[in-house]
């Protein structure tokens, strides 16, 4: 593969709060109008369609990490954002977390949104952008391989009293599964939105409890984990 640049690590390379509270997704409608109520629009990108592709182990070490809620968990994604980011590149990027806490780093790829939306997963461009990763000191499981591809709408915003950074994420599905991984996996929509907050506080920013009488709940909380264990239920 070409040489590529590394990205900025959103975070920094230091350990960052992130809470998660999960929302019906019948209210999701609801929750944003809240959040755009009370935050105001990220300056840089206020909305995207994210789409992702989820690595794991044969054996799905990594789901049973989100299934058993792991205190160490580790993510590998390739990551790509329309319409908000021009470039429509893709993103290596490995998250682990401890607990609450969350340390991402990142590198650019050649892979584009285009060549990525229609692209089975056991394509070896899939398995040979992993490569990239060797140069940002982080250690990778071996033997990963494509897992599945998710898809959501997110909106992003900041809490201007906190300075939290905000994202509601809604319209959640689990696109299509690595057959070798998922079985004879088919779509599937997740009936829940998510509310995600970056900074340092404990807690839901004040000034956003009401989501609470909305039903938001706290959780430890994956996308990758439900959306696997959605696939794996109605595989056939």
């Amino acid at each position: 593969m070409s040489t590529v640049l590394a990205a900025p690590p959103q975070g920094g390379t230091s350990l960052e709060r992130e809470l998660k509270y999960a929302v019906p997704a019948g209210k999701a409608a609801l929750v944003r109008s809240i959040v755009s109520a009370m935050c105001r629009p990220d300056p840089d990108y206020p909305s995207a369609i994210v789409s992702t592709i989820y690595y794991d182990t044969p054996d799905l070490a990594l789901l049973s990490e989100k299934i058993n809620s792991d205190y160490l968990k580790t993510k590998v994604r390739l990551r790509w954002y329309t319409p908000d980011r021009g470039a429509r590149e893709a993103f290596l990027e490995i998250k682990s977390r401890v607990g609450a806490l969350r340390h991402k780093v990142r590198v650019r790829t050649p892979l584009s949104a285009a060549m990525l939306t229609d692209l089975p997963l056991d394509h070896p461009a899939l398995v040979q952008v992993l490569e990239l990763a060797a140069p940002l000191g982080v250690p990778v499981p071996p033997r990963l391989m494509p897992a599945l591809l998710l898809r959501y709408e997110r909106s992003r915003f900041i809490e201007p009293v906190s300075g939290s950074r905000i994202s509601v994420d809604t319209a959640i599905e689990a696109v299509r599964g690595n057959p070798r991984l998922m079985g004879n996996a088919f779509h599937q929509w997740l009936p829940l939105a998510v509310v995600e907050v970056k900074g340092a506080g404990n807690d839901l920013p004040r000034a956003l409890t009401a989501l609470v009488h909305l039903g938001a709940r706290r959780a430890a909380f994956s996308k990758y984990g439900a959306a696997g264990v959605a696939m794996l239920r109605y595989s056939h």
